[in-house]
């Protein structure tokens, strides 16, 4: 199949600093793949390229055969985008319903109206997500991995061929973890959906067999988990790497 995403020698620069440099990357659909690295990495910079938030100083990127900085519309009616859940205001008292259904009515111009049609889509992708029947209730009375079940409900209103996730794992104990990447490779195998997802900890992902893509900045490595997590890559990609009997300890919360 064509290439969904294509990145050549793309370059971002914020206030000065390089945080993307010389990034060169082709992911082919199907695809079930993990971006990895350092705090600071660029990670969540490059997803919101892929997107067109972020536009490159230099360098050429094609998703789905178009320019995202050029063409954002296009872009995000076939990319789904779930960002990290630090980043949702939980005190604004608003139902399952409300949030699922913004991921449709804020690409549409108004009145941005809740029809039964989209009532509807509502519990469709609430059941697909194994959380049916609560639209009703208030998002803040939800569980944390509740919450990011919901998020990804939002990012699959609008049927995407693509899911982008930053840190889906963020503030979630290990078996919740795990319990959303099973949620995200049904999405990858049942439904088609590719996943591209940024997270610190590779763990819960490992029995998937990944594409993992190991960045910080520049590119490191991309492949699968067995050939790219070896020590001379992290100590590359990661500012502090320890070796220990038993693993490696790369900083942070990696390991």
């Amino acid at each position: 199949m064509n290439n969904i995403i294509e990145l050549k020698n793309v370059n971002v620069v914020y206030d000065s600093v390089r945080v993307l440099d010389n990034i060169s990357l082709k992911l082919k659909s199907p695809f079930f793949a993990v971006i990895m690295g350092p705090n600071g990495a660029g990670k969540t910079t490059l997803l919101r390229t892929i997107l067109g938030l972020v536009k490159p100083v230099s360098g050429e990127i094609r998703v789905y055969g178009y320019d995202p900085a050029k063409n954002s519309k296009a872009i995000r009616g076939m990319i789904g985008y779930v960002p990290q859940i630090v980043n949702i205001n939980t005190y604004v008292p608003i139902t399952v319903e409300e949030v699922v259904s913004m991921g449709y009515l804020s690409k549409v111009r108004p009145p941005r109206l809740l029809t039964k049609r989209v009532k509807k889509r509502v519990r469709e992708v609430l059941e697909i997500i194994d959380l049916p029947g609560i639209e009703n209730k208030m998002f803040t009375e939800l569980s944390g991995g509740q919450r990011q079940r919901v998020l990804i409900a939002r990012a699959l209103i609008r049927n995407p061929k693509l899911l982008l996730l930053d840190e889906p794992f963020s503030m979630l104990d290990f078996n919740i973890k795990c319990e959303i990447t099973e949620l995200l490779y049904r999405l990858f195998k049942d439904f088609k959906i590719d996943i591209l997802l940024v997270a610190h900890e590779l763990s819960p992902c490992i029995a998937y067999q990944p594409l993992v893509i190991i960045l910080n900045r520049k590119i490191f490595a991309i492949g699968k988990a067995n050939d790219v997590l070896r020590l001379e890559v992290l100590k590359e990609a990661y500012p502090g790497v320890t070796t220990l009997p038993g693993g490696v300890i790369i900083g942070e919360d990696h390991a």
